[in-house]
């Protein structure tokens, strides 16, 4: 009998000695390297997909967090591999990892991909989003110097 891919998903942790924290009908929350870790598995009988979330590292509170943290989730979307970052309906900061799986063999390998990428991407986010914050903050203030000297 075929599992389910939240079945697999344990099946891994277990192996790892990480305990799920709480669970649902297609997920489960687990701790991995000091973030919580969404995972859900979704499935028919064509294919299988694993998708990985990691939010609550960081809140947009106002217009000039909010272009900067879209300027660095494009660009780190763009340069790294396993996952995507984006800023969700609440203005938090979501960094994703969906994949398919064609053998239940793969799920150990597919899941330690995705969780280092997501952790290669918090940290990365994290490193670089004051970096564009100060950019998108001096490239306004020259904006208003030159407008300023127009008068």
């Amino acid at each position: 009998m075929k599992r389910t891919g939240k079945e697999l998903i344990k099946q891994v942790l277990d192996k790892w000695n990480f305990p799920v924290l709480a669970e649902n009908e297609t997920g489960l929350v687990f701790r991995y390297q000091m973030s919580y870790i969404q995972g859900n598995a979704y499935g028919n009988d064509d294919s299988d997909a694993i998708a990985l979330n990691l939010e609550g590292v960081f809140s947009a509170d106002n217009e000039e967090e909010m272009a900067a943290a879209i300027k660095t989730c494009n660009e780190l979307t763009g340069d790294l591999l396993h996952v995507k970052l984006y800023i969700n309906k609440e203005n938090k900061l979501t960094i994703s990892s969906e994949f398919f799986y064609k053998e239940e063999e793969d799920i150990e390998y597919l899941l330690e991909m995705g969780l280092k990428s997501m952790v290669t991407a918090k940290r990365r986010f994290l490193n670089r989003y004051p970096e564009i914050a100060e950019e998108i903050r001096l490239m306004s203030e020259l904006e208003e110097s030159s407008l300023g000297e127009g008068d």
